[in-house]
């Protein structure tokens, strides 16, 4: 597939870039398992997408941008929508402490939509599942992604990356600011 065939430049270009996401969040300073092709502009504190991760990793990013508008057009009954990636980053799960998992968790207030896809490995995995609570009243649905495999989630959704107990897991994510959404007929939605 295509995605295999990009994963030994993926995997590659990848650099541990450590973010201190506060002392609000539960990772702290302890977040290190992340490469970034976008950043917000105004993140704090500041970090530099890395070169190598962006000219890799780009043209993939913006297929899920695409999709993502396709899907979220569909859900929300919208004509049109226009996405722009807030943030966008490679992780790397790997059968140690603080990086076999991201808890349960929502993206943020300012997100207002996320694409979790899953990537190829040479390092199989045992674990890893994702799991995401949502809808009225709330349920909870377990995936098990298999490379290629696309997650959309509209904005406020709990999710959690489970923990892996053996190998390497990689994700592309990405967190979306949607702006201009049209309704059917051209009239401007909210």
């Amino acid at each position: 597939s295509e995605l295999e065939a990009l994963f030994p430049a993926m995997r590659d270009a990848y650099v541990q870039q450590p973010l201190d996401y506060g002392r609000n969040s539960r990772y702290g300073d302890k977040w290190r398992i992340s490469c970034y092709l976008v950043v917000m502009d105004n993140w704090k504190p500041k970090i530099m997408p890395h070169e190598p991760m962006v000219e890799c990793m780009t043209p993939t990013m913006n297929r899920c941008t695409e999709a993502f508008s396709r899907w979220y057009c569909r859900v929300h009954a919208l004509a049109s929508v226009e996405v722009h990636v807030m943030n966008a980053f490679v992780t790397r799960y790997r059968a140690v402490e603080e990086e076999d998992q991201l808890k349960k968790h929502i993206d943020g207030s300012n997100v207002d939509g996320s694409v979790i896809l899953s990537l190829p490995t040479d390092d199989p995995f045992e674990g890893g599942g994702l799991r995401v609570w949502d809808g009225r009243p709330q349920k909870e649905f377990a995936y098990h992604m298999k490379p290629g495999d696309a997650l959309f989630l509209d904005n406020a959704v709990w999710h959690q990356a489970t923990p892996i107990t053996a190998g390497t897991r990689w994700a592309l994510v990405l967190f979306l600011r949607l702006r201009n959404k049209v309704a059917h007929g051209g009239l401007s939605a909210t």
